[in-house]
């Protein structure tokens, strides 16, 4: 499906379902990650305590759920750093997109998504501290999603597609 494109704040947004991407090094500081550790601290709660208690595997998203919200970390890049390497993984954020598109249509466990959602809220996964093109993370959004509406929120100008 094709990706909608909203300016603002994507905490304030309508979607009961969001995805953002995470390291698999245990840390949850930095980037969106860090404004979602701090909004809504279940989400860093479940990321933790996967990450102590088994790997964190590439591709795979570590559900949290309260309220009317659940969230998806997506595990998208092995390592982090803010050197301008390229640390995001396209194909991890593939799987985790597949994933996505599985759940929209089967529901979350024990979420009030347990039926299945339309829509999904989630930032530039994967292209601003994972250092991915924009222009090829789309191209896998759209792909991936064929049973939900990826929109993505923006506040700075969105990155020129080809």
């Amino acid at each position: 499906m094709k990706i909608e494109y909203r300016k603002g704040n994507l905490f304030e947004g309508t979607e009961t379902v969001i995805i953002h991407g995470c390291n698999a090094q245990g840390k949850f500081a930095s980037g969106f990650a860090g404004a979602v550790r701090e909004r809504h601290p279940f989400a860093y709660d479940a990321y933790m305590e996967t990450a102590r208690s088994s790997k964190l595997i590439l591709g795979s998203i570590i559900w949290a759920s309260e309220g009317n919200l659940s969230i998806a970390n997506a595990i998208t890049q092995e390592h982090y750093g803010r050197d301008g390497k390229q640390y995001v993984s396209y194909d991890a954020i593939r799987l985790a997109m597949e994933t996505i598109n599985l759940a929209a249509q089967d529901g979350i466990p024990f979420s009030v998504n347990r039926n299945g959602f339309d829509r999904i809220a989630m930032p530039l996964i994967g292209a601003s501290l994972g250092g991915g093109d924009w222009n090829v993370i789309s191209e896998i959004i759209e792909k991936a999603c064929t049973h939900v509406k990826p929109i993505v929120y923006h506040i700075e100008p969105l990155p020129t597609r080809n």
